[in-house]
């Protein structure tokens, strides 16, 4: 049984209400000058999973905040536990059942960085299945969605979301100016390639200031950690990197995995940065005994949420081929500088490639399994549906940039220019306006 003490110590606001406001996440999200804040909207059961260090922690903190503060909710129905100390699904099932004999009434649950406890998914499934879930509303966070791929918890009372590094649009609405966020009220729905055209079009006006935005962007990503050191203090810390790849090897050995064959494999992403390759390729390359422990690694890391595997497109059937050849993207720009600078001693300094990785990992969030990438003579960066997206970030692109191939709506992704041709049914868009419009 959970020693009670411990949970009373996680949820000091049950001595005072006000005690929820001296919380370390709290006072550092509210001492910022450009905040990311976040409200309590939804009396539903949510399971949100991603990486670490994107302010899981600091989600669950700021919502218990907004209940206590702004909604009023009784600081005694809120109950916080972070199961990182745990090693049993039973004990999570007991802290829950220790919530009701320690507050009364509707309880708001919060259980932190549940995923790396031992059949987690077991007692969450009991607590759904069982009297345990009345008069509860129950939010979880795990860092690992290799259970998920098996169980999503079908029929039962909860919802999944990924929480992951913040996109370059919400970037900008934290540190962009109040004129720029004003202007960025709609969103690219890829209708048409005039569609992505025009919508670029309304805000070319603000591209100087957007261009200086993805370049600090480019640099570190959506990670809280990283983006308020740079952003506030100019630069980057060296321990920050350093804690990214910890985070890492610490989950690797939870899962029982070789840092060093993980470590090979990242360093065969890194060395095929934004070009298709074989599991055959990256074992011979990296000196991995085999492609299928290849294979076993990429769905690891990508379970991690530190890549994105990206499948062959069959732009006549419209859909994804798997055993073809594949390409990965680190799901953030900050990762690719961290797993160079600790894997091969140095930051990436090709931007056309971070901002491939940028605009696929945009995509990859919008369209998800329906995003692949086209080759056969020609190759293309990102198919979907009937659009077909082809990214040249340097000066000087023009129409006969984009590959002759069968797709109906084609977009060039530019570092500059802004064009369309009705004829070809192609439009040459800037990187930069293009990702703040999705």
């Amino acid at each position: 049984m959970i020693d009670e003490r411990v949970i009373i110590e996680q949820n000091p606001w049950w001595m005072s209400r006000e005690n929820i406001r001296g919380d370390e996440k709290v006072k550092e999200a509210f001492k910022r000058k450009n905040k990311l804040l976040y409200n309590f909207r939804e009396k539903k059961n949510i399971l949100f999973f991603g990486p670490r260090q994107t302010g899981k922690t600091t989600l669950f903190k700021l919502l218990i905040y907004d209940l206590i503060i702004n909604k009023r909710v009784d600081a005694r129905k809120i109950l916080y536990f972070s199961c990182e100390i745990l090693r049993k699904f039973e004990d999570i099932v007991d802290v829950v059942r220790r919530s009701d004999e320690l507050l009364e009434g509707e309880k708001y649950i919060f259980l932190d960085e549940i995923s790396f406890v031992d059949e987690w998914e077991r007692a969450v499934k009991y607590i759904l299945d069982s009297p345990l879930k009345r008069n509860k509303v129950i939010y979880i966070t795990g860092s690992s969605s290799i259970t998920l791929k098996k169980e999503s918890f079908p029929g039962r009372p909860i919802e999944i979301r990924e929480f992951l590094p913040l996109t370059f649009r919400s970037f900008i609405k934290i540190f962009g100016s109040k004129k720029l966020k004003e202007n960025l009220n709609t969103i690219i729905d890829f209708r048409s390639s005039r569609e992505v055209y025009e919508k670029c079009k309304k805000i070319i006006y603000f591209k100087e200031e957007i261009d200086r935005l993805l370049y600090k962007y480019m640099q570190s990503g959506g990670f809280p950690r990283a983006f308020y050191e740079l952003m506030e203090e100019g630069k980057i810390r060296e321990e920050t990197y350093d804690v990214y790849w910890r985070w890492l090897v610490h989950d690797l050995a939870k899962l029982n995995r070789s840092e060093k064959i993980a470590s090979g494999v990242l360093i065969g992403i890194l060395k095929n940065y934004t070009t298709k390759f074989s599991l055959s390729s990256i074992a011979k390359e990296v000196e991995i005994g085999s492609h299928v422990t290849v294979r076993e690694y990429l769905e690891i890391l990508e379970s991690l949420y530190c890549i994105r595997n990206i499948y062959t497109f069959d732009i006549n059937k419209k859909r994804i081929v798997y055993r073809k050849m594949r390409k990965a993207y680190f799901i953030d720009p900050f990762l690719i500088h961290t797993f160079s600078k600790m894997l091969l001693g140095r930051r990436v300094e090709d931007y056309s490639k971070i901002v491939e990785g940028i605009i696929m990992e945009a995509l990859a969030r919008r369209f998800g399994k329906n995003l692949g990438f086209y080759h056969n003579r020609k190759e293309v960066d990102a198919c979907f549906n009937n659009f077909g997206v082809e990214v040249k970030y340097k000066g000087g692109v023009t129409f006969k940039d984009f590959p002759k191939i069968n797709v109906k709506n084609k977009v060039l992704v530019s570092r500059n220019e802004l064009n369309f041709d009705e004829e070809k049914n192609i439009a040459i868009v800037p990187a930069s306006l293009l990702l703040s419009l999705i």
